[in-house]
């Protein structure tokens, strides 16, 4: 009578922690092999190159659309990008500075003209280049367009961006019509009408979030990946960025003293790694979704050859 054979490394019965500690050391495993420090950087350092250029292509666009009485779209995109920063008080408030700043950009551009919407767009699409690159390394992909295509595709990719900003920010607009009449039908004030809007906000701004990461990890690589793969992609990688917010404007605030090293430049230095460990936290949701798909298509495998050993 023939052993029974051993079976694969990814069926071996063990615990549940054991499981999840192979899963995880897989996880970085592969992320140690597509050098997962060194995208983060060249996310980092095309996401600082490309941040003014896609700042003021995106609220031009809105403002082309919409007139100055039904909202401004300047104040939706500083109100997103503040609910992307981590909390910080006191002399080093991250969000505030940020704001402050973008603020005073947008104040001084200029008109906004079909040539230099052009400009802008070209520009803005380092990141989308970068990021295009690093997903095809995580979700082990083959080289599927040349410079020029590529170069075409990532327009294509910044103009849908601008267009679905429209799109966010009627939908915003209308939850936030929405919010003032259940403010009003539900009677809400004082503490429960704060804890309303908190909740709403933070509501809001996770599932902006998690949008902006599933269109990117489905649509970004040479050829779409599996809706599946890219809902846990996006979901592990949004869930992580709170995370990170958390832990973030936690240990700035009461652990570290950046101000000892950086002095003046300590905004602009928390900025550079808050980009880079965001960048870092991009990289691990794809990664986690590509080793999650594999071992599951694995077991699929596997069941289904068993499958067909029984039946013989």
């Amino acid at each position: 009578m023939d052993a029974p054979e051993e079976p694969p490394r990814d069926e071996a019965p063990g615990a549940p922690w054991i499981r999840a500690g192979e899963f995880l050391r897989r996880v970085f495993q592969k992320a140690d092999e597509d050098l997962i420090f060194f995208m983060a950087g060249a996310i980092s350092f095309n996401m600082l190159v490309a941040f003014v250029p896609l700042l003021l292509f995106a609220v031009g666009v809105s403002g082309m659309v919409m007139s100055a009485r039904f909202v401004d779209p300047s104040a939706l995109v500083v109100d997103f990008l503040q609910r992307s920063l981590p909390a910080t008080q006191g002399d080093l408030d991250l969000a505030q500075a940020v704001r402050d700043q973008v603020t005073a950009l947008l104040d001084q551009r200029r008109g906004f003209t079909v040539v230099g919407a052009g400009l802008l767009v070209w520009f803005s699409t380092r990141l989308v280049g970068t990021l295009r690159t690093a997903l095809r390394e995580i979700f082990d992909m083959p080289l599927g367009r040349s410079i020029v295509r590529g170069k075409l595709f990532d327009i294509q990719v910044v103009l849908v961006g601008g267009l679905l900003l429209l799109v966010n920010v009627g939908v915003t607009t209308g939850l936030q019509a929405a919010e003032s009449y259940g403010v009003q039908l539900l009677g809400l004030e004082g503490e429960a009408l704060s804890a309303f809007e908190s909740l709403l906000a933070q509501g809001l701004a996770f599932g902006s979030i998690w949008v902006l990461f599933l269109g990117v990890y489905r649509y970004l690589p040479v050829r779409p990946i599996p809706w599946s793969t890219a809902v846990v992609a996006a979901t592990f990688t949004a869930v992580l960025h709170e995370l990170l917010k958390a832990g973030f404007g936690w240990y700035v605030t009461e652990v570290a003293n950046y101000r000892t090293t950086y002095g003046n430049l300590i905004t602009l230095a928390v900025l550079f790694f808050w980009i880079y460990y965001e960048a870092i936290g991009f990289i691990l949701g794809g990664e986690v979704a590509q080793v999650w798909t594999m071992r599951r298509a694995r077991r699929i495998q596997v069941r289904s050859v068993r499958n067909e050993g029984d039946d013989d």
